[in-house]
């Protein structure tokens, strides 16, 4: 890479305050390395994991049965379950980006905020030319007491989120709270650069898709007085998703169908700028007080297609949470296989709507193998690949999802549809709505609905739209939050 920092054309680096430009595809690339998911004995009950049930037999666990309730998943840094959900390991996925236009991180970071530090950067503090969080923003405050400490995941009084790799705090600013993304530092087994180039492309991968309402907005990249890097962003003070279904989960139809409209718009803005979020779920989507939705958390996102391309790219390693993995991630084999990143958002999207509208997954997992027994893996897969533990699992997975697949001839028909509602209080899936779903959920995803088809559905369609609660005509979506009384 040193030859291009010779080339005197390449002059510019991204701004902050400006969409990053020149991503390159595809972060998870050749030098990445993926995380096995560990070949376990079949136990439905241990096997995957969520907080919410799923329809199928099988109870869906998201996070191991040593850590239960919302906040110990979320504290734990290594909860993992069938696959490394979100691997601990992932701090190593990066490749091709707007960092290899750039000799180095040192280099990028000296270009780019000269005129805060004259001093170049050592090798032993490449963040010494970012601007400092508390000369920019402030010092961190505590969350307002009266709001919900479990919002967005609080795991102390001093947050408002924790995760793998990153604890989120507030700052405010010229009368304005914001978000701050605080990253875990550099584990001592992961090599600078690789961190560094982590934390610059997940940076500008969101602050390229910033602009969007439906989008949470990235501001800044700086460091913190420790030294830690720090993504500074909008903060959105009605929680996350997870938390209001886990704690709110009454809501009306008009509700549940205006967030997932929400969703499918901001999806339609990350897919028009040829990006795959790869993680879509119930936790990465955070809501403002009025109800507006924001896609969030682009840790394994994608550049699946630049400007200059007439066709995108495949993605490769699997990432994501496995209830929300579409069929095709457990045919992989190995890293070099590659998959349709946006068909994954779209399935993982349609999986997060039976969890607004039901509180239940519709599958376990998206495999079953005929007789429900293992069965051989398929030639060429590695030990702990998706194929190779799908094959192994001892039930042959989601018989649901095997019966399902056998009534695709006639998708509207499915006995999963006429299994959601009714006799439980909420309201049966419209004929609309199982059309647009049937689409999204086709298990082969050359024939799956894009964002675009969801869109011009007769169903979302027909979907009034709120603006941060409001609609048109003067009426509100009283859409709850975490914090609702």
């Amino acid at each position: 890479m040193s030859a291009i920092v010779t080339q005197p054309h390449i002059s510019v680096t991204p701004d902050p305050f400006e969409p990053c430009p020149e991503l390159s595809t595809s972060i998870s690339n050749e030098t990445s390395s993926s995380h096995s998911i560990p070949i376990q004995k079949s136990n439905s009950t241990s096997r995957l994991g969520s907080l919410f049930s799923s329809h199928s037999s099988q109870s869906l666990k998201m996070t191991p049965t040593t850590n239960d309730g919302p906040l110990n998943r979320r504290r734990s840094s290594g909860a993992q379950s069938l696959a490394s959900v979100e691997s601990t390991e992932h701090r190593h996925r990066f490749g091709k980006s707007i960092g290899n236009l750039i000799a180095s991180p040192a280099s990028w970071t000296r270009k780019h905020w000269h005129q805060h530090r004259s001093e170049p950067a050592s090798p032993s503090s490449p963040s010494a030319n970012v601007p400092k969080l508390n000369e920019k923003y402030g010092h961190y405050v505590k969350p307002d007491k009266k709001a919900s400490t479990k919002a967005a995941g609080a795991t102390n009084k001093n947050n408002i989120g924790s995760g793998a790799t990153a604890v989120i705090r507030l700052v405010q600013s010229n009368g304005r709270t914001l978000a701050v993304k605080e990253f875990i530092k550099r584990d001592k087994n992961e090599d600078q650069k690789e961190y560094l180039k982590r934390m610059h492309n997940e940076y500008c991968i969101s602050k390229t898709v910033s602009g969007n309402v439906n989008v949470v907005e990235t501001i800044d990249l700086v460091v913190d007085e420790h030294d830690r890097w720090c993504t500074v962003m909008e903060y959105c003070d009605g929680g996350d998703l997870f938390n209001l279904l886990t704690e709110k989960s009454t809501m009306t139809v008009m509700e549940c169908a205006c967030l997932f409209k929400q969703l499918m718009l901001g999806l339609a803005h990350l897919h028009h700028l040829g990006i795959a979020h790869r993680d879509i779920k119930p936790e990465n989507l955070i809501l403002t007080k009025g109800g507006t939705l924001k896609i969030a958390d682009f840790g394994v996102a994608d550049v699946v297609q630049t400007c200059f391309e007439k066709e995108p790219h495949v993605c490769h390693k699997w990432c994501g949470s496995e209830p929300f993995w579409s069929p095709e991630l457990w045919n992989l084999k190995d890293k070099e296989d590659g998959y349709d990143g946006q068909a994954l958002d779209i399935w993982s999207a349609a999986i997060t709507y039976f969890c607004i509208r039901f509180q239940q997954l519709p599958f376990a997992v998206a495999f079953y193998t005929p007789g429900g027994r293992p069965t051989s893996p398929p030639q060429g897969a590695k030990a702990g690949s998706p194929a190779a533990v799908s094959a192994a699992a001892s039930d042959g997975g989601d018989k649901a999802y095997g019966l399902y697949v056998e009534q695709r001839n006639k998708p509207q028909t499915c006995d999963i549809w006429d299994s959601f509602g009714g006799d439980t209080g909420t309201e049966r899936l419209t004929k609309d709505e199982i059309e647009c779903l049937a689409g999204m959920l086709d298990p082969n995803p050359e024939t799956r609905w894009t964002v675009d088809q969801v869109l011009d559905s007769n169903w979302l369609r027909s979907v009034e739209l709120c603006n941060d609660g409001e609609l048109p005509n003067g009426w509100r979506h009283y859409h709850n939050t975490s914090d609702s009384k």
